[in-house]
């Protein structure tokens, strides 16, 4: 019996993954619990539809992350924080950090998951790589003392 999985199911399969199962396995696990239905054409149409929706949704996300990249791309961005006397930070800077001092200076709003960045933890100039997929830039990041 064919059926669409609609949510990821751990050695199994994928949500949108269009498997086939013993009947009995299907109708009494997988569609009673909600885990998948049946790939009959009106569904499986349906599912073309979503997944090109989606296509395009990741399409347009990627464009507008190759426009944030450009406009932080090779850009000095300046934060200050407490620091003692040895340039050692009271607190640490992360990415949620970052991410603040971007918008405030560029007002380009960006997903902290895309920093890639260790916690920075001294005064100087550090680098921040932002990456999503394929598409990456960084910037540097000054750190001086409030």
């Amino acid at each position: 019996m064919k059926v669409i999985l609609i949510t990821d199911i751990p050695k199994v399969g994928n949500k949108y993954d269009i498997k086939e199962f013993k009947e009995g396995y299907a109708q009494n696990v997988l569609i009673a619990k909600g885990l998948a239905i049946l790939a009959t054409p009106g569904e499986l149409s349906k599912l073309a539809d979503k997944k090109a929706q989606i296509e395009r949704k990741k399409n347009e996300e990627m464009k507008n992350f190759e426009s944030i990249i450009s406009s932080v791309n090779n850009t000095s961005i300046e934060i200050r924080v407490k620091a003692n006397e040895k340039g050692h930070l009271f607190k640490a800077v992360s990415p949620h950090d970052v991410k603040q001092a971007i918008k405030e200076i560029s007002g380009v709003e960006i997903d902290e998951n895309t920093i890639i960045m260790e916690h920075i933890k001294e005064l100087g100039v550090h680098k921040v790589i932002i990456k999503k997929g394929t598409k990456s830039g960084s910037c540097e990041i000054i750190i001086k003392k409030d």
